[in-house]
């Protein structure tokens, strides 16, 4: 998974089947078969390259079937995903209709690269969430750099 790296957003429209087209941009890093799922904060699609995925997995297969707590959400990411997807000849992805829902999309969507994966958001919502993380960004700027940057003791 290597140089998979998704970044930048893009518009799009999705058509009445719930397919829509992976720009261009994009293809190479998501690869010939990659997995449809829900993002961590249910908000959005992700697409998951193919390595990705199995490192998921296998963080997935770590939780043992005792821990109720734990099934629950593997349950919900694995009830919600939908893996061995490919592109058709246009380059378009169908979306399946439960998480269409799930996540909100309509017509009008936005493509956004969070890293080691891609995001298909409404984009009404996704320019709400844009609007507020901009509103907070010295706080979430903090935050990063005391999770994930400052020395801990």
């Amino acid at each position: 998974m290597a140089g998979a790296a998704f970044s930048g957003n893009s518009a799009h429209t999705m058509d009445a089947k719930g397919r829509v087209t992976i720009p261009t941009a994009y293809r190479d890093a998501l690869g010939d078969n990659f997995t449809i799922g829900l993002n961590n904060e249910l908000t959005a699609i992700a697409l998951y390259p193919r390595e990705r995925w199995q490192a998921i997995e296998e963080d997935l297969n770590k939780i043992p079937p005792t821990d109720v707590r734990g099934m629950r959400y593997v349950r919900m990411i694995n009830g919600n995903s939908f893996p061995d997807c490919l592109l058709d000849g246009q380059g378009r992805v169908l979306v399946p209709a439960a998480l269409r829902q799930k996540a909100g999309l309509d017509k009008n969507v936005r493509f956004v690269g969070v890293g080691q994966s891609l995001e298909i958001w409404d984009e009404a919502r996704y320019v709400r969430e844009s609007e507020s993380a901009e509103l907070s960004s010295a706080e979430l700027l903090s935050y990063v750099n005391d999770m994930y940057y400052k020395p801990r003791a």
